[in-house]
């Protein structure tokens, strides 16, 4: 027997779904028209209306074709908004497409989307200056020396410094400032570096609500400065979105932990800051109406102090007419709310509602309403009714809003965790307290600054927390396990949530039971799991890793206990940090630093724990000691030396001296390095029992090129070309060498002019394959005949 609806009830009814398809659709071709074009949009929402008025013309019934023709009528009169919103943004982006093709000077009226920090990523040298998101002002902007109009706002990286950066760094989130300078364009994103900032004041009510949220900003990070600044950025976080402080290294380890969403503020604080203002105003016996309306006003003054957060301003508007609905005493329903929510976004915001964190959010609110009852359900039972309704729902919500999220996580970063789940259920009874208490510091700190230096110790603690279990959770097995990327990774994560899907829904079934027992014995299979994706790619023996400017090759021997070889580690340490875990390299034999450069050598931060090698080769200059892993000792090499181990033997091909370096620097003409460093390039050649070779010239110039192209060296299938490809090559040592694949390490974007067309010319004329990083990405290659490289890193 069906028990009827309460009010407080969990239960579906069909009404609270009558939005949700045509807000599905209209969400989706906002999505796929901020990504991809106004075109495809249209052309997408074309082909859906003619197919499901051709299925309901020849399979509808009396029932089915009003509905169907009434989500149609949701998507038709919808698109009437969103496809022209889609073609102003697409003319503003395509204006300073423009003008960063033509090389333009711009002046642009925009507004900070955050406060200005320096880079945190990338090599050393990129990292000057300040940056910070913002978002162009529609209306009239000077390109070049025309005054062009923007129809739409779009989100810009604006990069300062020098002179600029002072201006840049009196400007803070929310506020409205003009910048001249010059655009760049790489896909979707678009990056003004500025030549000067002006901040524009605003005055009267807006003027001093702004400085008021600055305030209370920076007031929190006065109070938080006694707290250690990994904590404080994270409370401060959780409460306000402003991560200042934060590592580039901890954001990561929360991140494959499952809990980026709390170094920022998500949707979960709107839940948050509800609870905190109803739950104490109905103990106090205040009215509902009163109490909604005073709930209303604080979820408003929250989402002005953290600013336009995609997530904050998803939750904020799935909130108002759930809120409404309920002072008129009405029963709401929240799958209604948020079909409605995506659906305003999208005709109004496309591109906020395309933005990674609206995406996330929504999802993640999906699948709690409408999967985790079930999920609870289905627990229970489970459980032979051992389980409560709260544990499982407890248990659900993680499992379905992680599950919901993987495949989209997946594209951005093709690794899963097994631990997210777990982590999160662990936190979840920290972070709520921890939020609140925050909060109440934040209060407490306009009247009373010493009390809120107390609470924030007390939220503090419970950050520390939180951080330590993010840490021992990054430190397990299984927290970074590698899947393929792209929409192949995607397509690979909604297939498996599907299938267990199917398989709990049939849990019943004699036959679901068998078949997943004969799958789990398939992927289990040794032999079979060695091909299946989602492993550390197999097969390799030569890995380019990407790290931007830079060169971090891996060379890994051949046999059950293959060695492994470092040769350089790039500018970054996380980068060099990422490539060693997709390539699932927990042991390094020998690191190779091939001179003091920091695009060599300032990536060896990341190698620590297991990963500590076990030798270390240096140039033999007496400055190549600064730059050393102090961890191990060095061993400066020079010509003739050798390593060997079963699978695999390093040869040194150059130099045979320091001073024969220094002599090859000083013959040097040109725009050398003016130092002796890259004509004391450690030059190897690796060897491989299967007949596989391959020479890596380091940032050898052309002198010290002509000096190695006279001895014999022999020839090689591989070459990693020298100084990533600069201009500075010496034909005649690449002609002796005959690589039937050449190897350029080299950064997206670089400002070297890297590779020169120059080096490409020179090695298409020699018949060399060209691999480059900065198209390809990380690269694994076998060796012997013909071999095959493929891609399983994003470029850099």
């Amino acid at each position: 027997m069906t028990r009827p609806d309460t009010p407080g009830s969990t239960r579906l009814r069909p009404t609270d779904l009558l939005l949700l398809p045509g807000a599905v659709v209209v969400w989706g071709l906002a999505v796929l028209g901020a990504l991809v074009g106004t075109a495809a949009a249209v052309a997408a929402a074309a082909v859906l209306i003619a197919l499901a008025l051709t299925v309901t013309t020849v399979l509808g019934t009396s029932r089915t074709a009003p509905t169907v023709l009434g989500h149609l009528g949701i998507v038709v009169l919808a698109g009437a908004l969103l496809f022209p919103a889609l073609q102003r943004h697409e003319t503003a982006q395509e204006t300073l497409t423009v003008a960063a093709d033509d090389a333009a000077v711009v002046q642009l009226a925009l507004t900070a989307a955050q406060d200005p920090a320096p880079p945190t990523s990338g090599p050393p040298w990129a990292r000057e200056g300040l940056q910070m998101r913002a978002r162009s002002r529609a209306g009239a902007a000077r390109i070049g020396t025309t005054t062009r109009t923007l129809p739409s706002s779009v989100p810009i990286l604006v990069r300062a410094d020098g002179d600029a950066a002072e201006g840049l760094a009196a400007v803070r989130d929310g506020d409205a400032l003009l910048v001249r300078g010059t655009v760049r364009v790489s896909g979707s994103l678009i990056v003004l570096r500025a030549a000067d900032v002006q901040p524009v004041p605003a005055g009267g009510i807006v003027g001093r609500a702004q400085s008021m949220r600055q305030q209370l900003r920076e007031q929190a990070r006065h109070a938080t400065a006694a707290l250690p600044p990994e904590e404080a950025a994270l409370i401060r976080g959780m409460t306000t979105g402003d991560t200042q402080g934060m590592s580039e290294q901890t954001e990561d380890i929360m991140r494959r932990a499952g809990i980026s969403h709390l170094v920022a503020v998500s949707g979960a604080n709107i839940a948050l800051v509800l609870a905190a203002v109803l739950g104490p105003a109905l103990l106090l016996g205040l009215r509902r109406r009163p109490r909604l309306l005073l709930a209303a006003v604080t979820v408003g003054a929250y989402v002005w102090l953290v600013g336009d957060e995609p997530s904050v301003q998803r939750a904020a508007t799935m909130a108002a007419p759930l809120l409404a609905a309920r002072y008129a005493g009405v029963r709401a329903s929240p799958v209604a709310a948020l079909a409605l929510t995506v659906a305003l976004w999208a005709v109004i915001d496309p591109v906020t509602a395309a933005s990674v964190g609206f995406l996330l959010s929504a999802l993640s609110t999906a699948a709690i309403l409408l999967a985790a009852p079930p999920l609870a359900t289905a627990l229970v039972n489970m459980s032979g009714r051992r389980l409560g309704r709260t544990g499982a729902l407890i248990l659900a919500v993680p499992i379905v809003a992680q599950l919901a999220c993987t495949p989209l996580l997946i594209l951005l970063t093709p690794e899963v965790s097994a631990w997210a789940v777990p982590v999160n259920l662990l936190v979840g009874p920290i972070v709520g307290p921890s939020t609140v208490i925050g909060l109440l510091a934040l209060c407490l700190g306009v009247i009373w600054p010493p009390g809120a230096q107390l609470l924030y110790g007390v939220a503090g603690g419970g950050a520390h927390l939180v951080l330590l279990i993010a840490r021992a959770a990054d430190a397990l097995p299984g927290s970074r396990i590698p899947v393929p990327e792209g929409a192949a990774g995607a397509l690979l994560a909604l297939a498996a949530i599907i299938i267990a899907g199917i398989l709990l829904v049939g849990r019943r079934s004699a036959a679901v039971r068998w078949i997943a027992a004969a799958a789990a014995v398939a992927l289990l299979a040794p032999g079979l799991a060695r091909h299946l994706p989602g492993g550390a790619p197999q097969g390799w023996a030569v890995a380019a890793c990407a790290v931007g400017q830079g060169d971090a090759l891996l060379l890994r021997g051949e046999g059950e206990q293959a060695p492994t070889v470092l040769v350089d580690t790039g500018p970054d340490p996380a980068a060099l940090r990422e490539c060693l875990d997709r390539l699932q390299i927990q042991r390094i034999d020998l690191l190779v630093l091939t001179h003091p450069h920091v695009d060599h050598t300032g990536g060896r931060d990341a190698l620590v724990g297991t990963r500590i090698p076990g030798e270390q080769w240096t140039c033999p200059l007496p400055e190549a000691g600064r730059d050393n892993l102090s961890a191990v000792p060095a061993q400066p090499v020079v010509t003739g030396e050798a390593w060997q181990r079963p699978g695999l033997t390093i040869e040194v091909l150059w130099p045979p001296s320091a001073e024969a370096a220094h002599q090859a620097s000083r013959a040097e003409t040109g725009s050398g390095e003016g130092d002796a460093a890259n004509d004391c390039s450690v030059v190897i050649a690796a060897t491989w029992p299967s007949g596989g070779r391959l020479i890596a010239l380091g940032d050898l110039e052309p002198v010290a090129q002509r000096l190695l192209a006279q001895q014999d060296i022999g020839t090689a299938q591989l070459v990693k070309v020298a100084h990533h490809g600069s201009r500075r090559q010496h034909a005649e040592l690449y002609t002796r060498i005959d690589p039937e694949l050449a190897l350029i390490t080299v950064g997206e974007d670089n400002s070297f002019g890297h590779p020169t067309a120059e080096a490409l010319s020179m090695l298409e004329h020699s018949g060399a394959q060209i691999l480059r990083t900065d198209q390809h990405g990380t690269v694994i290659l076998p060796v012997g005949p013909d071999p095959e490289p493929r891609s399983v890193g994003p470029a850099r």
